[in-house]
This record gives structure tokens, C-alpha cells and sequence, in this order.
């Protein structure tokens, strides 16, 4: 484990020095920009002022360019990442299969150089290794070395409250609640696209169109894939400055030479309107989603949608506890020889969707997922609940997360799926390192019984350090 030496000796050395944090307490004067799963979000420009300065590591976060222009400077940052997870048996057991563990190990270092407010340079390189599965591993989790991004920011229009950027290169996408396009962390190796960017932002408005090839999983030095064509609009409008309400519009189109369905393969060019809502009032909080596609599947048209419901009450009592309630419906085909493909098309969607197992993709699928979350202390989070899926239609198939078939349609039995007991367990450690670790039990329904199917264990911790 090429990786496995290291996290110690940097652990050992973050919780060293946290001691020495704690005593300079008093002088911070503002707190760290917090940490991004996508590290280009991350600004640490607040760093030019010397005062602000609180974390052993800022030297490396903020390395002044020109002394007389503090918006010049360079960033190094990067993670050491080692993950285990335990499937037994790995999907549901069918066709005898029997249980799989490994070790997913991810390394990246990154650069970023503003010179200026109008231009900046960004890239990241990675490393994802995967030990104890049978091979050939995934391309997703072997990639011994990669781009991961790498990307120039050029801002042609900018005001004290407005601002304009084209974007250029290899960059990472991530929308709204991530029910359609986000990163995928849990995985070794994130969703990525070559192409172009356009964003803007006000301070009540943000807007992002682009156009974009997918970068392939193919274990090497990657380039497109040149089936794959993905472009389109994200705007979202916030009705307050805290930007605690809102909504969103997108549409996203995407052109593939080779799409797959319970229904057959062929060329596929589907398009996706959708609208999200979102909300904190008092103790409440909601997010709503719709979506419709359309579009052409072969010889088909494409008829699909999707809704979602996640909101919950929050107490103002010691660990917070939130109480809330989850709900998800996305299409399935009801009539594979009508003529109209009624999949919808999870497209990008974010890693551990309903749990951190990934064992459903959102396609074909209702559920219903009350769940309980809360804070023990400042620095444990810990959530669990109580998922039941059921299929939309009895004539499509249930989907694995990387989109093959997971269970073929079976249109004779019932549409009950399953249900999913999940915990979740989340230690910030110091403000380097952090735990995870998570346990989901999936009783099967009869549905993935009479396809041979067995209930499944799934366990995974996972111990970061980040810079």
C-alpha cells in the first residue's frame, strides 16, 4: 500500500500541533476557509492578511507573487486518502455471487495560481490505487497516475458585485442538491469533462452554462469520450442575502452513441428540464425537485421524469437533532415495445444517493426514507434511517449505480425492491483530518429474492487528511 505509510505519520503529526492552535485561539481574528470537495472552489485569498493567518499550513495556502499586489499568489494543497469497504455479498448475491472487500487509496496534489483578478491557473493530479479486489478493477478506482483538472480562468467583465469567468480545460461539475450532476468522492477517481465553462454571479444570482466531453475511466493518462457529448444551464435566484432561499431552472442535454436500457442500446439524445426549490424557515428546511425528458432513444421518443422531496425540522436543543423525511420518484419503462423510452436518466448523479452502499441507481425507483440526524459534540455528526425502495414500472429492470443492469425486469413479481437500514458516523478530527465510517443492511423484497438475490452488509470507514 503505496499510501498507507504516509497517513499515520500525518496524522500523528495534525493532532501535534492542534495543541498549539488551540492556545493562539484568541488572536484568530476570522475562522479557515473550510475545505471543498471540489478543491477549485476553495479561495484563500483572505490570507493576504498576515493576522488572518491561524493554521501551521497557510504558508502553502497563500504564497505572495508580488509584494505590492496581494491579488497575486500561489496555493499547493492535496490529500492522503485511504478508504475500506466491505460488501458481502456484493449485488444481492445474485448468480452466486459472494462477498468482496478492498482498500481504495487516493493521493492528489494541487496547484493554483492567480496572477491577477482576471487570471488563474489550476490543476490537480491524482493517484487512485484499489488492493484486495479481483481484477481487472475498475478504471473509476485504478488510476495509478492522471489529470485530474486542470483548467484556466480568464475574467473578462468584473465589478465590486458582479462577475464573469470563462473557463477552459479539464474542470469538475456540480449542481444544486447533486441528484443530476456532482463529484463523486466516495470513488477514487471524481466525474471530470473537458470543455468549456461560462459562470456568472451577482449576489442574488448565479448562472453557469457549459459544454463538455466526459473523461473516460480508463485506468491511464485519460482523454474524452468522444460518444459522450454533455452541455448545459444551470441559474439559480436566491430571494435573500444569507441565500437560505431559492430556486433553481437548468437544462441539460447530453448525446450519447451508445446508450443502454432494460429496453435495448442505441444512439440517444436526451434532454432535461428541471427546477429546484429550497428553504430555512425558523427550524424547517426543504429542498424540492422536478425534472422532465425528452428527447430520442434509436427509434423511440423519450418520455421520463423525476421528483424528490428532502425536508426536516431541526430542534434548538443540545446536539441538534433533526428529524427529516426523504422521498424520491424517477420514471421506469412501462411498455418497452410502445415506442417511448420512460427511463429517466440519472445522468451525473452524486455518490451515495441513498446511502453510502451505492447499490441503486436512481432510475426506475420510488423510496421513502425517514431518517434522524444529529451533533453530539462540535466535531461528530452522526445520521441513520429507514429506507423502502419499490420499483416505478414492473417492465424495467433495476439499475446498478455505474448503470448496468442490476436485476433484469421481472414484470410477474412484486414491485417492493427493499429496505435499507443505514448509520452514518462523521469525525472532524482536526481541521486536517477527518473520519467516516458507515454501515448499511439491505433486507431484499421478494422482487430481488426471485431473481436469486440474498440481504446484503455493507460497511466502509474512511480517514482523510487534507491540505
Amino acid at each position: 500500500m503505496r499510501h498507507a505509510n504516509l497517513i499515520p505519520i500525518l496524522f500523528a503529526g495534525a493532532l501535534a500541533v492542534q495543541a498549539g492552535d488551540m492556545t493562539n485561539a484568541q488572536e484568530i481574528t476570522l475562522p479557515p476557509p473550510a475545505y471543498d470537495v471540489e478543491r477549485f472552489n476553495e479561495n484563500y485569498s483572505r490570507l493576504s492578511n498576515p493576522a488572518s493567518h491561524s493554521d501551521w499550513l497557510d504558508p502553502v495556502k497563500y504564497i505572495p507573487l508580488r509584494a505590492e499586489d496581494p491579488a497575486w499568489y500561489l496555493t499547493f494543497g492535496g490529500e492522503l486518502r485511504e478508504r475500506f469497504e466491505g460488501n458481502d455479498p456484493i449485488n444481492f448475491g445474485i448468480g452466486g455471487a459472494g462477498s468482496d472487500s478492498y482498500l481504495l487509496q487516493r493521493a492528489t496534489i494541487l496547484t493554483d495560481a492567480h496572477l491577477s483578478d482576471r487570471l488563474r491557473f489550476f490543476a490537480q493530479g491524482i493517484s487512485g490505487l484499489m488492493e484486495g479486489e479481483v481484477p481487472p478493477a475498475p478504471g473509476a478506482q485504478q488510476d495509478p497516475i492522471d489529470l485530474q483538472f486542470a483548467f484556466v480562468d480568464v475574467v473578462p467583465y468584473l465589478t465590486d458585485d458582479e462577475r464573469f469567468t470563462v473557463r477552459a480545460g479539464r474542470f469538475g461539475l456540480s449542481f444544486g442538491a447533486g441528484r443530476l450532476v456532482d463529484s463523486r468522492p466516495p470513488v477514487n477517481i471524481d466525474f471530470r469533462f473537458d470543455g468549456m465553462e461560462w459562470l456568472y454571479s451577482r449576489p442574488l444570482w448565479s448562472a453557469a452554462a457549459f459544454l463538455t466531453q466526459l473523461v473516460r475511466d480508463s485506468g491511464g493518462i485519460d482523454a474524452e469520450d468522444h460518444t459522450t457529448t454533455f452541455l448545459g444551464l444551470y441559474v439559480t435566484h436566491w430571494f435573500d442575502a444569507p441565500h437560505t432561499l431559492g430556486v433553481d431552472f437548468y437544462y441539460f442535454g447530453i448525446h450519447r452513441k451508445d446508450g443502454a436500457y432494460a429496453s435495448g442500446t442505441g444512439d440517444e439524445h436526451r434532454h432535461t428540464l428541471g427546477t429546484r426549490q429550497f428553504a430555512g424557515w425558523n427550524s424547517w428546511d426543504w429542498n424540492t425537485e422536478e425534472a422532465l425528458q425528452l428527447g430520442s432513444f434509436g427509434n423511440d421518443s423519450i418520455l421520463a421524469w423525476t421528483a424528490s422531496l428532502d425536508s426536516g425540522y431541526t430542534w434548538q436543543a443540545p446536539g441538534k437533532p433533526r428529524l427529516g423525511l426523504e422521498a424520491d420518484v424517477t420514471s421506469g419503462d412501462t411498455n418497452p415495445h410502445d415506442g417511448q423510452q420512460e427511463t429517466f436518466d440519472a445522468l451525473y448523479f452524486k455518490s451515495g444517493y441513498f446511502n453510502d452502499a451505492s447499490m441503486l441507481r436512481p432510475e426506475n425507483i420510488m423510496d421513502l426514507h425517514p431518517n434522524l440526524s444529529a451533533r453530539p459534540t462540535r466535531t461528530i455528526a452522526t445520521d441513520g434511517g429507514v429506507d423502502f425502495f419499490w420499483r416505478y414500472s414492473r417492465n424495467d429492470a433495476v439499475y446498478a449505480v455505474p448503470g448496468f443492469i442490476a436485476v433484469p425486469a421481472l414484470h410477474t413479481d412484486s414491485s417492493y425492491v427493499g429496505t435499507a437500514l443505514d448509520v452514518n458516523l462523521t469525525w472532524n478530527i482536526q481541521r486536517h483530518v477527518n473520519l467516516l465510517a458507515s454501515y448499511v443492511h439491505f433486507i431484499s423484497g421478494s422482487y430481488i429474492r426471485q431473481a436469486g438475490g440474498a440481504d446484503v452488509n455493507y460497511i466502509s470507514t474512511t480517514i482523510s487528511f487534507l491540505f
